[in-house]
């Protein structure tokens, strides 16, 4: 079983209460050792299933995901890929997320929202990489907060043991593809997906290995015609890494839908946009032209 990685860290940052939780999959293949993934959530037991749950190490992040029997999902997300104390709050970019499927409410609890650590935040402490058996192993406690509707979850107790994890990506379906011109150099991406999670739609194809990565990210009913990609309005948003460490928004760009439809869950489109960082930190300006994408999405 193997587990998506999120690519859009800086998405999940100016966007927290975007529920990133379904950027995973859960994908079949050989039998795997079971691990552990369990927390106590406000008191109460949440465990996730073992056909549910597992990590990546991967474009330099560590990711672990478990979902629990009654559909509830924790992720967390460091943003290094060795044992150690990591930090989760609102200024770092290490991140724990947390949002109930079955709830009518679909927006994420997640560490970086709130105005401080009173509300969100806590650690996350790796113990152990065992890179023989490809299993990870650590501890967490935290604080979840949901600034939509001012409401939080205390995650105490919190355990991942020899978890199995993941350091690539699954080749994409032969019936997905993207592809771009990035400055000039044709890119297809090896590994694709589309996830759906009311009410955005999030397409992230990219390297076996993590990075260069590309996503789009728009509402999941959007219907054919043209779209402005820009990282103003946090609408349509364009989103491309060039290296694990760095993630680049659209400033401008045009989105293209030629297709979504909802019963195939089938969407295609063209794209392109001047991918820059909106911090201003980094003056390096990556232009993606002849972008083109058919994706079946979860």
């Amino acid at each position: 079983m193997r587990i998506r990685p999120i690519h859009i860290l800086l998405f999940l940052a100016v966007l927290p209460f975007f529920s990133c939780t379904k950027e995973y999959s859960y994908e079949g293949g050989p039998p795997q050792p079971q691990g552990d993934f369990r927390a106590m959530i406000d008191g109460v037991q949440w465990i996730a299933s073992d056909t549910a749950e597992g990590a990546t190490i991967l474009a330099g992040q560590i990711n672990i995901s478990g979902v629990s029997d009654d559909n509830k999902q924790v992720s967390i997300t460091l943003d290094d890929t060795v044992t150690g104390v990591y930090t989760l709050n609102q200024l770092t970019a290490s991140l724990g997320s947390y949002v109930d499927h079955d709830s009518s409410n679909v927006y994420a609890f997640t560490t970086n929202q709130g105005v401080d650590t009173t509300q969100a935040g806590g650690t996350v402490t790796v113990t152990e990489i065992d890179k023989v058996n490809k299993t990870i192993s650590g501890t967490f406690a935290c604080k979840m907060y949901r600034d939509i509707d001012s409401r939080g979850k205390t995650f105490t107790q919190g355990v991942f043991y020899k978890l199995p994890y993941a350091n690539s990506l699954p080749v994409a379906n032969s019936g997905d593809t993207m592809y771009a011109t990035i400055d000039g150099t044709a890119w297809v991406a090896q590994s694709i997906e589309g996830t759906s999670v009311a009410p955005q739609l999030a397409i992230v194809g990219s390297a076996v290995s993590g990075s260069p990565a590309v996503s789009l990210v728009f509402p999941l009913t959007t219907g054919p015609g043209s779209y402005g990609l820009s990282i103003s309005g946090l609408t349509y948003i364009g989103i491309y890494n060039p290296t694990p460490t760095s993630a680049l928004t659209s400033a401008s760009g045009t989105l293209t839908i030629l297709e979504n439809n909802a019963a195939t869950k089938r969407v295609r489109g063209n794209f392109s946009f001047t991918a820059t960082d909106p911090s201003g930190q980094n003056p390096t300006t990556d232009q993606l032209t002849n972008g083109y994408f058919s994706v079946k999405y979860n």
